[in-house]
């Protein structure tokens, strides 16, 4: 037996115990002869070059045993076939009527390519009600699975994706169903799934498919697949019976398309009055190689008396040929709640591109040895760690990056660790890594060394030799995975956590400005406090570059000042450059820090008045705080050479003397909600931030200005969203001769923050599109259903607004325009004869025509009446006003109904005849 086969065979087992004996009893129902496919798939491994092992999986009717298959013929997609025996005896014989069947064969093809491989069969099951019914039981029952062969050489084998969750379910009326066939993909590539109608044949879909959701369709009758998770959910069934659905496993590697597997489910759904359990369990962990995996599933039902539980766990993890995960429950009933532990310790082996998926199923035992079932999944991410400790040295006009050996992940079976990359950026990035995000995709640095293994001095190293003098380059470091190829080359490649970063060819021949933080808030004595480093020895020459040295602090107005001018008292002299150590400044000198930006920077002198270098400059911090309704919108800005990357927030309200620590970003902005309107709250920002150089200080710490505000409400309310039904739609919708337009809105969307804001509506009409809307009624907060009535007819266009308490109003909700459905019909005799009986030829009662154009017509051709009046009236008289003798007539009617563009001929000309009796 195969891997696949090994991997399933327990899995099946227990499953099929469980599809209930509702299948049992239908079939004994039916006639043995020729009912015979339920569900199946084909998988394949590759074994060579050029070869595969194939296994087809099919769960047939036992009891079909005149359509028992012991061989099946596999049509390899190079225009050969085989005859492959089935592998499992006689089959697997399971409850309820099913059986079991893998086939498995071997085959060499001729060449690299992309192959399509398939089976079909002459029998489904007898009335599945979705395909063909209620004649399934002729539909041909068809598999096929398509793949292509790589160079093995250079991008590795190609197996397909291995489906741990067996292909027959169980459902409930009115209960929402979920199935995932929990695909692993030992190859590590990337699965998707496509709903697809099933198969007769090559390419060709069985005839008369409906999906479950359009037998008893309605808007509580929904089917959906997940496209990413391949969860398929049906919510919910509506009638009882026996359903397939089929879909497609597609498979990517490096985004492009290797394989696809077709998967032909059944679906049993029978009346229950039950619920389904429920699980709670974590959604999804991202954790670094060499951690535990551990938590509980805990699994509950809310039907009372309570009910005994079946909990079980597949997923790829508990496949992983090192260290599998393990599930500390078996799936035996169990008293509720039933609790099992989850628990798997990664390894390096285990670092993976994509998340491994997890399915934990609870099923109730509504019918003994059955239930209705839940799903939940857990997404378990594993990243390689981080290499630790890189720096990055300036040495003989290159930079030495370097880093800890050993790595905790270099030791790894069939040689998964590939090696080093050495990423590199100009100036800093000082993001804090996210545990879910390895890489350094989109962080603006370039990979510019690969699978770096060199070491010297028990520490790994890189040195970057194709560097600009004067340009600082920042680097960090990840480790690199991939699967081996046969020849050596590696596919599937993925990176762990970066390192941290480290900088280097910043040249320290000037002064570097450190702090520009405003310490008091004034609009005429502010204070602000500078801070800035000291050229470093080693670049000064002091012997060419004599003393005295000096530092002279100079500030200008805004962020990029056209003049920089001296701050008084902030000249700095000695006579010696290790006497010159005065490297800050509190700046008082009548500064408007309430309303002003400020920007610094310091002039380096030598030789008394020479200047030898400056710093960058460096802005305060400048906040901004805008009231809205019940919140406050916080946004800063600072023009520094530094790379700020994280902000706190603090604020102080009426009630406190100090200010408190509201929350941190790490983006220029901040929204302080539930907040009370009119009340003054104020706030300052501190900034942290780093050059990313080891050799200047950091953190670097500043703070902003004060900011006071109030929250007000000057914003609308949510946008309504408009709907609207007539008697075109529900007859009931005619009152009293009135035909109604019924509006109905709701503001409680997604896209509303509060819904609740709402003091009121405005309705707005206008009869025609060319028309301007008029005002029609005005309706409280507890009224979103609006009846709009009228004699003649229910076109026009109609729109709300939404008032809030103050009279803010929103902007106009979708315009929604209703059209007449019109209705005129006439008699085929009438008999103006003078009895008071049906003397008047008139239609039958009309709705929504505005005029007609109708010709009435002896048999000689002849025109003898005409009208416009959609009413008619014709007393069987000419135009000149004389009866007209017994007989048939012949008319044509263009019927012009009311709408809202003005007017519509109808497509449909009446044409007749009309029996007059005298």
């Amino acid at each position: 037996m195969n891997r696949y086969l090994e991997r399933i065979y327990i899995n099946m087992q227990e499953l099929i115990c469980r599809a209930g004996i509702l299948i049992l009893a239908i079939s004994m129902s039916l006639t043995l002869n020729a009912t015979h496919n339920r569900a199946g798939e084909i998988t394949y491994e590759q074994i060579g070059e050029l070869s595969i092992r194939v296994t087809i999986t099919t769960y047939t009717k036992t009891s079909s045993f005149q359509a028992d298959r012991d061989t099946l013929e596999l049509h390899w997609g190079d225009g050969t076939s085989t005859k492959i025996g089935r592998v499992n005896g006689s089959g697997d014989v399971l409850p309820n009527d099913i059986k079991r069947n893998f086939y498995v064969g071997e085959h060499t093809y001729p060449g690299r390519a992309t192959y399509h491989m398939y089976f079909t069969d002459p029998n489904r099951i007898a009335n599945i009600l979705n395909v063909n019914h209620p004649n399934s039981i002729k539909i041909e029952f068809h598999l096929q699975t398509s793949f292509t062969f790589l160079n093995s050489q250079f991008q590795g084998s190609n197996s397909s994706a291995i489906l741990l969750q067996p292909p027959i379910d169980f459902a409930c009326v009115g209960q929402r169903f979920i199935h995932n066939a929990n695909a692993f993909d030992p190859d590590g590539d990337s699965l998707a799934y496509e709903l697809i109608v099933p198969l007769q044949d090559v390419n060709s879909v069985v005839p008369n498919y409906q999906f479950p959701d359009q037998i008893s369709p309605g808007a509580n009758n929904r089917l959906t697949l997940n496209p990413v998770t391949g969860d398929l959910i049906w919510d919910a069934p509506q009638r009882t019976g026996e359903y397939n659905v089929a879909f497609k496993i597609l498979e990517y590697r490096q985004g492009v398309l290797i394989n696809s597997i077709i998967r032909d489910m059944q679906i049993l759904v029978e009346n229950c009055e039950n619920q389904p359990p429920e699980i709670e369990v974590i959604e999804e962990i991202c954790v670094i190689a060499g951690d535990l995996v551990m938590f509980d599933v805990r699994a509950t039902d809310p039907d009372m008396p309570a009910q005994q539980l079946s909990l079980t766990a597949l997923g790829g993890p508990m496949n992983v040929n090192v260290s599998p995960a393990i599930f500390s429950i078996d799936g035996s009933y169990r008293s509720q709640p039933v609790v099992g532990t989850f628990s798997w310790q990664t390894q390096c082996e285990h670092i993976a591109e994509h998340p491994y998926n997890m399915v934990f199923k609870a099923v109730d035992d509504t019918r003994d040895t059955t239930g209705l079932a839940t799903l939940k999944h857990v997404r378990i991410k594993v990243i390689g760690p981080p290499p630790e400790n890189v720096t990055a040295i300036s040495i003989n006009g290159a930079h030495r990056i370097s880093w800890d050996r050993p790595y905790a992940c270099e030791v790894t079976e069939e040689d998964y660790f590939l090696g080093f990359t050495v990423w590199r950026r100009p100036n800093s990035n000082p993001f804090q890594p996210d545990t879910c995000t390895p890489g350094l995709e989109g962080r603006g640095y370039t990979a510019i060394a690969y699978d770096v293994k060199e070491f010297s001095d028990g520490r790994y190293f890189f040195l970057d030799t194709d560097i600009d003098a004067g340009q600082t380059y920042c680097y960090r470091v990840t480790a690199a995975f991939a699967f081996l190829s046969i020849a050596g080359y590696r596919y599937n490649h993925v990176q762990s956590l970066p390192s941290n970063e480290d900088c280097a060819g910043l040249k320290l021949d000037k002064p570097f400005m450190t702090k520009v933080s405003i310490d008091e808030t004034d609009v005429s004595n502010g204070v602000i406090a500078t801070e800035w480093t000291r050229p470093s020895p080693l670049e000064i020459d002091t012997l060419v570059f004599t003393g005295p040295y000096r530092f002279a602090l100079m500030r200008g107005d805004g962020f990029d000042p056209a003049v920089f001018v001296p701050v008084a008292g902030a000249d700095f002299t000695s006579e010696t450059f290790a006497g010159l150590t005065d490297t800050s400044f509190i700046d008082m000198t009548g500064l408007n820090t309430q309303d002003q930006v400020y920007s610094y920077q310091v002039a380096f002198y030598v030789n008394g008045q020479q200047l030898f270098s400056t710093s960058d400059k460096a802005s305060t911090v400048r906040l901004s705080s805008q009231g809205s309704d019940n919140e406050i919108l916080l946004s800063w800005e600072a023009d520094v050479p530094w790379q700020n990357y994280l902000f706190h927030i603090y604020r102080k309200d009426n009630s406190q003397s100090d200010f408190t620590l509201l929350g941190t970003s790490n983006v220029n902005s901040y929204r302080d909600m539930g907040l009370v309107n009119g009340e003054e709250y104020c706030y300052y920002i501190q900034t942290t931030g780093t050059y990313g150089f080891s050799k200047l200080p950091e953190p670097l710490i500043n703070l902003s200005q004060v900011s006071c505000t109030e929250p007000e409400d000057a914003v609308p309310p949510c946008i309504p969203i408009l709907s609207v039904q007539n008697s075109c739609d529900n007859e009931d919708l005619t009152v009293g001769g009135l035909f109604i337009n019924q509006l109905s809105w709701k503001t409680q969307t997604p896209s509303c923050d509060s819904p609740d804001d709402v003091a009121g509506f405005r309705i707005f009409y206008k009869p025609r599109l060319d028309s301007a809307f008029t005002f029609l009624a005005e309706v409280d907060a507890a009224t979103t259903i609006f009846d709009h009535g009228s004699e003649f007819g229910i076109s026009g266009c109609y729109a709300v607004t939404s008032l809030d308490s103050l009279g803010n109003e929103s902007d106009t909700s979708n315009i929604v325009c209703v059209e007449n459905c019109p209705f005129y019909q006439l008699p085929n005799v009438f008999t103006p004869n003078g009895d008071q009986a049906n003397d008047i030829f008139r239609p039958f009662p009309y709705k929504f025509i505005d005029h007609i154009d109708l010709k009435i017509f002896n048999r000689w051709g002849q025109l003898v009446f005409e009208t416009m009046n959609p009413d008619i009236e014709w007393t069987g008289v000419n135009s000149a006003g004389k009866d007209l003798s017994q007989g048939v007539y012949q008319y044509v009617c263009v019927v012009y109904e009311a709408s809202v563009d003005g007017q519509g001929e109808s497509t449909n000309v009446l044409k007749g005849y009309i029996e007059l009796i005298r």
